[in-house]
């Protein structure tokens, strides 16, 4: 099953090496960026040290008992704490309110199911000292069906000074049988006596081809918009895949019929087009429009330098048409591509989305003159 995580070999090689030689670190640190697949290896981890086949090369085999309940985050032996709401958890890890009950439950079926899809909780969330207070309590209590006692920790970053604090006496001296795993993002928030106390394991974005393929290969994605989506994602594979669940064509089409707009110099037609994005209920559809122009305009580059490169590979004759039209174009459209990006961080950061439009049109036009 670890051949399921992609763009990861270094990190499976070492933890398949390290069962393979029996010599477990009591504690890990995942480290690298959102959506690479930190939480999936740790889950597959616990899975493959506590797994029922007889043959170590098939650790994890994903069809013991043992492996099942640890993917469904059911196995007496999985400890998982994460960032969330305070649920008012009780000294015996009972959530009595019905309904932080139901929203922890919501929450754990989305990490089952579908856990590339962002989870937003009703209020803050952080990871809470009661939390490991409780991991403390169970971590000395002996192993109840696996060989090992796993307790992932999600987002460890996101632990506050006092949680901290008080977690550190529990790397000091785990069982034999523990085996505790943090994931991060930005390890640098993190204590560096934690840092001390795990062993490092480095996650890195991953490479748009990767991404395409299991996009393509593994879930049936059509191929610009699995093109489209990798460029986006930035190495992010959770990004992708929610993002082509959600994708239809109609934001690439949007960014054509922009760009469009400003080849033609119809200023009439795009002010009429434009005016659906005035609100900031549409500024998620604006941005991404302008992510999609992006593309576009870096598909201009390299419908004269890269033809391979291209995402919207069934408008080669137009953007080859486009393309002569455009003077020092590489400097141009390189120029370009940065402001868009500075126009998304704007439109983050709630300047208004329609003078954001009109500023890209306006741009455009005179990269089109």
């Amino acid at each position: 099953m670890f051949d399921k995580i992609k763009g990861q070999e270094q990190a499976i090689n070492i933890l398949k090496r390290s069962i393979k030689e029996r010599k477990i670190a009591s504690s890990y640190l995942f480290h690298g960026p959102e959506g690479v697949g930190k939480f999936t290896t740790a889950l597959y981890f616990a899975m493959a040290v506590n797994c029922l086949a007889e043959s170590e090369e098939e650790r994890p085999c994903g069809q013991c008992i043992s492996c099942y309940k640890t993917s469904q985050l059911n196995h007496p032996d999985l400890f998982y704490v994460f960032p969330a709401p305070n649920f008012k958890v009780t000294s015996r890890g009972e959530i009595e309110d019905n309904k932080l009950l139901a929203e922890y439950e919501k929450f754990i079926s989305n990490k089952r199911e579908s856990p590339w899809k962002e989870f937003f909780f009703g209020g803050n969330i952080e990871i809470r000292i009661d939390s490991i207070r409780l991991l403390m309590s169970r971590i000395n209590l002996s192993a109840v069906e696996g060989r090992y006692k796993v307790f992932i920790i999600e987002n460890a970053d996101m632990m506050n000074i006092s949680t901290a604090n008080a977690f550190l006496k529990t790397l000091e001296e785990p069982p034999k049988d523990t085996i505790i795993i943090l994931t991060s993002a930005r390890p640098e928030s993190m204590l560096q006596t934690i840092h001390s106390r795990c062993q490092k394991v480095s996650f890195y974005k991953l490479s748009r081809q990767i991404i395409e393929e299991e996009l393509t290969e593994e879930r049936g994605v059509d191929q610009i918009v699995a093109r489209m989506v990798a460029r986006i994602a930035d190495g992010n594979m959770e990004k992708a895949i929610s993002m082509a669940e959600e994708q239809d064509n109609d934001s690439r089409e949007q960014a054509l019929k922009f760009m469009q707009f400003a080849l033609n110099r119809d200023d009439l037609g795009f002010i009429s087009f434009i005016d659906y994005y005035r609100s900031s209920k549409t500024q998620s559809e604006l941005k991404e429009i302008i992510q999609n122009l992006i593309i576009w305009v870096s598909d201009l580059l390299f419908s004269q330098e890269s033809p391979d490169d291209v995402v919207n590979v069934d408008k080669l004759q137009f953007l080859d048409s486009v393309a002569q039209k455009i003077p020092a174009l590489d400097i141009q459209l390189n120029n370009f591509i940065l402001f868009l990006e500075t126009m998304l961080k704007k439109l983050e950061g709630n300047v208004n989305p329609h003078l954001i439009s009109i500023e890209i049109y306006f741009k455009l036009v005179r990269l089109f003159k």
